[in-house]
């Protein structure tokens, strides 16, 4: 009751504010609708990589992806990489702002359909190798993945590993990327017709997405989807916003 009533104190001396305008809303470290829409939103991606197509294109798949086809059943991106987005996840990163990862988690959870099929689908967020989740403290696409288990989805991290230490994948070409996360991850059991969904932070190339899927394929799983909270535009492919 005591403890009850000082939430109570404390939300009318300081009611919950706008992460950007600082307007009132209604929850600590959310964002009132109007800053919310402004959100560097992507509306029309590659199903493959997710990266922005044309708005009058009806293809599903970019040419990369027509040629090459990805590994990954799916893939979506909320937003392209811009500010403010950009900014919340790197904060997030190198800062240890978990009330970023809160934030970014509550807006994927707004567009992940909840997990309603006969068939259930694992979350798994994509592994840390175990020096870099030692210096970093958290891996930050477990604590953006944290909201989707309220909307049917199972979360196990005891299924695939990082065991390969590799080198930060944003100081890299796009053909060092593919070559730096080759054979970093394993899976644990035989995963015979699972289903996945993969869920991370920023997508450049697709390197790590593509390897992680491609290992568990290799251990029986039937589909790997993936979920990104931003997409950088891949001059490679040719995209834009």
């Amino acid at each position: 009751m005591v403890y009850n009533w000082i939430k109570q104190l404390h939300t009318r001396l300081f009611p919950p504010i706008c992460r950007l305008c600082l307007a009132p809303t209604g929850r600590n470290g959310g964002l009132c609708p109007e800053c919310q829409r402004e959100l560097p939103w992507l509306r029309h991606t590659c199903a493959g990589c997710a990266i922005p197509l044309p708005p009058e294109t009806s293809a599903a798949l970019c040419p990369h992806c027509q040629k090459t086809p990805s590994p990954l059943n799916d893939c979506q991106a909320l937003f392209g990489y811009l500010d403010p987005v950009a900014q919340w996840i790197q904060q997030l990163k190198f800062q240890q702002d978990l009330t970023a990862a809160r934030l970014l988690g509550e807006l994927l959870a707004q567009r992940v359909p909840a997990n309603n099929n006969n068939r259930p689908v694992t979350l798994l967020p994509v592994p840390l190798h175990r020096a870099r989740l030692r210096t970093r403290g958290y891996n930050q696409s477990l604590e953006i993945a944290r909201p989707l288990t309220r909307k049917g989805y199972s979360l196990k991290l005891d299924i695939c590993r990082k065991h390969k230490a590799t080198a930060a994948q944003s100081d890299l070409s796009a053909r060092e990327r593919r070559h730096n996360v080759r054979g970093a991850f394993s899976a644990t059991r035989s995963l015979q017709g699972e289903h996945f969904l993969l869920v991370d932070d920023v997508l450049t190339t697709g390197a790590t997405l593509n390897e992680l899927a491609r290992t568990l394929k290799n251990a029986g799983a039937e589909r790997v989807e993936a979920w990104v909270i931003a997409r950088t535009v891949d001059r490679e492919h040719g995209g834009g916003y």
